[in-house]
């Protein structure tokens, strides 16, 4: 092939179609290489796929809490083969949004194959009949994105575990369903499975949940997680698997040295993920990884060679489509445009779709305090709010975390609308605004984002002084 592109990507997930429709639509030559499926991780076995069964997961919760409401309803059959058909026709739906022919029409030429890098300009591409074709480009951005990692825990190898890879193909609900790790996609399969019957198990070796986010979101989605049937074992460290006549034994130990023996059906691996980064022959071209096998990238998404780029779960260090989209958008303007752009991961949302959600942008109060920039806190709970009331989503607060000059530094929303509701905090934070801002704004009544004004005007009336009623009652009354 002789052709040589403007840019060349190799991975067609979230950050490298973003690339690849972005450059093609401003007029650049484009190939995009894909050894897979199209729409990657994301589309296929994550957010698409997960969020499809929550929503039949936790509507069987609601039908069989329906009395809670003073409804009978009787209980839900549950079908799980048809609970993943119905995830497989989302995908399904989806899919052409993501496809080789949407992209060849936008003028991208889509290449199926293993990737391999020969040097800075050219890629070798090997199909499924071994036959080898050389890309030739100016610009080479990698998107490969990550996969879940599978640690070298004694006999994990030896059973048949599942991953997020797996677990949408199974047509059976799992008696006891034991997860390991307590991150985002065990807690979302989890909670869901327990919606729907499963006995459910979490194994994580840190002492509480969401440690990354405010202090106060831990302990309530612990108490939460517990009234929904998951069995929490906190601060364990897993030790060794085995399996026998089809049931899975996890033996695990916990901080004070007690042993502890586990018994399921099946077992999810959710340990974290590992970067797609092997086999492209990175570091012989000179493309520098850390000791993980992330890609390192200065902050215009450039790697150690500066015409190659990389983005996403590749390269980290937010593992979100949202932010491989983000990055993407970065070498858009960097490397078609020359203009200076560089990432800020200061407003990063994130949620995670437990029920209630967990959303949060910006800085959490110990990273502000850490930063000596941490003025005080603003917290309002849901149960403030009418819509909250009426819609019996009670477990949940809204907390500002505020800088100097009342400026708005990090926003946390627990509620099963927080992910819908972070936007708003999103904005503010980017664009440094005070807490008080809401106050001006018009919410629509009822709403749970109503939350936001009443957050500040608890702060108003807590800034409002005796002194200064005093003098407007003498001045103005």
């Amino acid at each position: 092939m002789n052709k040589i592109y403007d840019l060349v990507i190799i991975g067609a997930g979230s950050g490298g179609l973003v690339v690849a429709s972005g450059a093609a639509g401003l007029g650049a030559s484009v190939a995009l290489i894909e050894k897979h499926k199209m729409g990657g991780d994301c589309l296929n076995y994550g957010c698409v796929p997960s969020k499809a069964f929550l929503k039949p997961a936790h509507l069987a919760k609601d039908i069989n809490n329906a009395s809670e409401l003073g409804l009978s309803v009787g209980n839900v059959t549950v079908d799980v083969k048809e609970i993943m058909n119905y995830v497989r026709s989302v995908i399904k739906e989806i899919e052409p949004h993501d496809s080789k022919e949407r992209y060849e029409g936008l003028g991208v030429d889509v290449v199926e194959g293993a990737a391999t890098l020969k040097n800075r300009y050219s890629v070798s591409v090997m199909d499924a009949d071994k036959n080898e074709t050389i890309i030739k480009g100016k610009k080479i951005v990698i998107a490969t994105g990550a996969e879940s990692a599978v640690p070298p825990i004694p006999g994990l190898k030896d059973i048949n575990f599942l991953t997020n890879k797996s677990i949408f193909k199974l047509e059976k609900l799992p008696e006891h369903l034991i997860i390991l790790g307590g991150g985002p996609i065990g807690l979302e399969l989890g909670q869901g499975f327990a919606h729907l019957g499963s006995k459910v198990t979490v194994i994580d070796m840190l002492p509480s949940l969401f440690p990354n986010d405010d202090p106060e979101v831990g302990p309530l989605m612990e108490k939460v997680l517990n009234e929904d049937g998951l069995s929490l074992k906190l601060s364990a460290g897993i030790k060794r698997l085995s399996e026998k006549d089809g049931q899975k034994s996890v033996f695990i130990e916990n901080s004070l040295g007690v042993a502890e023996e586990i018994i399921g059906d099946h077992v999810l691996v959710s340990l974290g993920r590992r970067p797609n980064s092997k086999g492209l022959n990175l570091e012989s071209v000179g493309v520098a990884v850390t000791k993980r096998g992330f890609v390192k990238c200065n902050k215009s998404m450039q790697t150690s060679i500066p015409n190659i780029y990389a983005c996403g779960d590749v390269v980290g260090p937010y593992q979100f489509t949202h932010m491989a989209g983000y990055q993407a958008g970065i070498i858009l303007r960097h490397s078609i445009f020359k203009l200076q752009a560089k990432v800020n991961y200061r407003t990063v949302p994130w949620v995670t779709y437990t029920r209630p959600e967990v959303a949060h942008v910006g800085l959490t109060e110990q990273m502000a305090k850490n930063e000596g920039i941490f003025k005080k806190i603003e917290k309002v709970d849901l149960t403030s709010i009418d819509r909250a009331k009426a819609d019996h989503d009670r477990e949940g607060f809204l907390k500002f975390i505020i800088g100097k000059r009342n400026r708005l530094l990090g926003v946390t929303i627990v509620g099963q609308k927080a992910g819908e509701m972070i936007g708003i905090g999103a904005l503010a934070v980017q664009k440094k605004l005070k807490a008080s801002e809401f106050l001006s704004m018009i919410f629509p009544y009822p709403t749970q984002s109503e939350i936001y004004k009443f957050t500040s005007l608890n702060l108003a009336k807590k800034g409002f002084k005796p002194w200064m009623k005093i003098l407007v009652k003498k001045i103005f009354l």
